[in-house]
């Protein structure tokens, strides 16, 4: 079975990283966010946007600082009213080769934040871990404005 290609793709190799580290800018594609809200189960990606700074270190790890921002159209769980949910997150991780990060070897020390992220082979695609990121920063119950459930009666 043949692994789906991502979404959002963007590959990042870590050999060729500048030692100094470097500045990557991802926006999504009208394709990609269609594609992505499907993925997700989202009404819409309106927008889509991150930047991010790579700043490879020893052992082939490579520490990731940025920001993600996206505009998504969510239903209300209350209401089914359309309305927009903004996620503007702060980011942070260190990619670690796989074996690397095997039961019992120790990874990096990351500062709090940060989360290891194992990968294996050249490198890793940002555009994937961005997807993921988005994923766990939605509201699992996104309310309009305003909306409340009814006060539950007894009896």
């Amino acid at each position: 079975m043949s692994v789906p290609k991502p979404e959002l793709s963007r590959p990042i190799v870590v050999a060729a990283l500048k030692p100094a580290g470097e500045t990557r800018h991802v926006t999504a594609t009208p394709a990609e966010a269609a594609a992505l809200a499907q993925r997700l189960g989202l009404e819409a990606v309106r927008d889509f946007d991150a930047e991010v700074t790579l700043k490879p270190r020893a052992k082939g790890q490579v520490v990731l600082r940025g920001r993600l921002r996206a505009t998504l159209g969510r239903l209300c769980v209350v209401t089914l009213e359309p309305l927009d949910e903004v996620i503007d997150e702060r980011i942070a991780a260190v990619f670690v080769p796989a074996e690397r990060a095997a039961p019992g070897v120790e990874l990096s020390v990351a500062p709090e934040g940060e989360d290891d992220e194992p990968y294996e082979g050249p490198g890793f695609d940002l555009g994937e871990y961005l997807a993921q990121t988005l994923a766990v920063a939605l509201d699992p119950w996104p309310r309009a404005p305003g909306a409340s459930l009814p006060p539950v009666v007894d009896g």
